[in-house]
């Protein structure tokens, strides 16, 4: 007899959520009278900076504290000392018999949602944080010889030889169950002692801590977390770094006047394409957040500082090759051929006389400027198990050009002498294997992609294909006929531009419920580090006399978000303004 399952949707995590802040006094209090510091980090310090809460919905969202390696060896003492008598339930082992990599102090709990009552338990996870090298030479090493222990070790733990009852060819049973033989013969407590002792041990005091086990986080400086400041976590208060930016941004008024500068700069690119796009006679249509936008904010996303367009690959490479003769002087048409260095596989237009500086570019050398991103968009088959099978191929070659760039680092400079053996070697080995990727030319791997990406193109007519589809950076497609052409003019911020003939059904398919505002924590842009603009291209082009849509709104005394909120559309009502 089967067992009966039911989903339970629970319309409020108070429960949840007032034990997880039980927890959290508990261990602040405990902290405070045994000296032993601590702070937020990941998806709590988020709820906190945003809501003073936890994340809304995010019942299934780790509740993490780090803690130096010393401080948290202390206070894991504490609390198996304190389990019974605070009535925690403590989980530190896995199967294997060995210590966890993060140590879990829980609450049982008990939800009733109508004849049923569910039991669970929330819980906190402590994370140990521990010295790093300040060499970024030596970082690379480091953090390859821990990653490489984890995973011998997670294999250890987790490989188990395949259930008889998962379908599997023959081929991929007999390797799967020699290699789970092997790694159950291993001794994972051994290979828990060395990864301890090596995070443990190697580095004191330096610049930098991570969390090394079971798997790295952000790297920070030890001055951007210490000392702590105080945040309320459900009327609870908590340590929290001095710095929240490695985490999170604190959205505030100083960040959203940087964004809307941004944005009128922006409108320069657009106002700029658009008219060497009609000279030249291609056409292209705004997309990602830029359609998203205009649909659901008559403009920018408020939190959005790019402009996005697509072009069919006809399109595109016509662009490509006549419009640089056409572009004013200001604008940097950027493709493979004039920046060889660049990590896309598309296109950008970037402003002259201005810089945008994120944690992805930051220490790369090619044109940094504010910037219109341009994707090209290629034919698909109708199938599809075709199209799922091209895609995959695609994908691939598409993965082939990004790892190769992430490991296509520049010449490194260093300033003082290597302090030791090792730093020496690690400067070596990291020169070695940069030389080693740099035999290998990132216009020779776009061009594999492009091959790939356009095999259909050329015979779309002939097979009767009806979608394209965008891979980078992230999947999307449209039917040409249905969606797409004849494209329409609309009115973008006060610049003309061009879109798809139905916009809603394209951003229902990327989107879903797109008029569904998200989180206030995830109305984020990009990883911006920096930007700037000379005087003389701000004055030129009017950018501190211009109004975006939201500041007019503002002078009027519209709140756009609040107003959008009132009225967002559910499915339903999407359905019927669509019809």
């Amino acid at each position: 007899m089967k067992p009966i399952t039911q989903k339970v949707e629970f319309l409020s995590h108070d429960v949840v959520n007032d034990a997880r802040a039980e927890i959290l006094s508990a261990i602040d209090k405990i902290c405070t009278e045994n000296n032993i510091k601590y702070f937020a980090f990941s998806k709590l310090l988020v709820g906190a900076v945003h809501y003073n809460d936890f994340i809304p919905n995010g019942l299934k969202s780790p509740t993490e504290l780090g803690l130096l390696r010393d401080d948290y060896n202390k206070l894991v003492e504490i609390m198996q000392e304190k389990a019974e008598e605070l009535e925690f339930v403590i989980r530190e082992r896995y199967p294997s018999g060995a210590k966890a990599l993060q140590f879990a102090i829980g609450k049982k709990i008990e939800i009733e949602h109508e004849d049923l009552i569910v039991r669970d338990r929330a819980e906190v996870i402590l994370s140990a944080f521990d010295f790093v090298p300040d060499s970024e030479a030596e970082q690379k090493m480091y953090f390859r010889k821990v990653e490489r222990l984890n995973k011998k070790y997670n294999k250890m733990v987790n490989m188990t030889p395949p259930a008889t009852t998962v379908p599997m060819s023959a081929r991929k049973v007999l390797p799967l169950f020699i290699s789970s033989i092997y790694w159950q013969k291993r001794n994972p407590k051994k290979t828990y002692r060395k990864l301890l002792k090596t995070v443990s041990t190697s580095y004191k005091n330096t610049g930098f801590i991570t969390r090394l086990i079971p798997k790295r986080s952000v790297l920070v400086k030890y001055d951007d977390i210490f000392p702590t400041q105080r945040i309320m976590v459900h009327g609870v208060e908590i340590n929290a770094p001095k710095c929240v930016n490695y985490w999170t941004v604190k959205i505030d008024d100083a960040l959203m006047e940087q964004t809307r500068t941004i944005q009128k700069i922006d409108l320069v690119l657009l106002k700029e394409f658009d008219r060497v796009c009609r000279e030249i006679g291609v056409g292209y249509f705004v997309c990602g957040g830029t359609m998203l936008g205009y649909m659901r904010h008559g403009g920018f996303i408020p939190w959005d500082d790019d402009i996005d367009v697509g072009m069919l690959r006809a399109d595109y490479n016509k662009f490509l090759k006549e419009g640089g003769k056409y572009l004013g002087e200001d604008f940097f048409l950027q493709t493979r051929q004039s920046d060889p260095t660049i990590p896309y596989l598309f296109s950008k237009i970037r402003l002259n006389g201005t810089s945008y500086i994120t944690n992805y570019n930051e220490k790369r050398k090619f044109h940094k400027g504010i910037c219109l991103d341009l994707f090209p968009f290629d034919y698909i088959p109708n199938s599809l198990n075709e199209r799922q099978r091209f895609k995959a191929s695609v994908t691939f070659w598409k993965n082939i050009n990004h790892k190769l760039f992430n490991r296509y680092k520049e010449k490194a400079v260093y300033d003082e002498k290597p302090k030791s053996a090792y730093e020496w070697w690690a400067r070596i080995y990291n020169e070695i294997r940069r030389l080693l990727v740099h035999m290998i030319s990132l216009k020779f791997t776009q061009k594999l992609y492009i091959k790939k990406v356009t095999t259909y193109n050329s015979k779309a007519e002939e097979m009767g294909l009806t979608t394209v589809a965008c891979y980078t950076p992230t999947y999307t497609h449209a039917e040409v006929e249905e969606q797409m052409l004849p494209y329409q003019d609309i009115n973008f911020e006060g610049v003309r531009a061009m879109a798809l003939k139905d916009m809603d059904a394209f951003l229902r398919m990327q989107y879903k419920n797109y008029m569904k505002l998200p989180n206030l924590h995830q109305r984020v842009g990009h990883d911006l580090v920096s930007w700037s603009i000379d005087d003389e291209i701000a004055n030129k082009y009017h950018i501190y006399e211009m109004k975006t849509k939201a500041e007019l709104e503002e002078e009027q005394g519209i709140d756009p978000l609040q107003s959008l909120e009132e009225t967002e559309l559910d499915d339903s009502a999407l359905e019927e303004k669509h019809n």
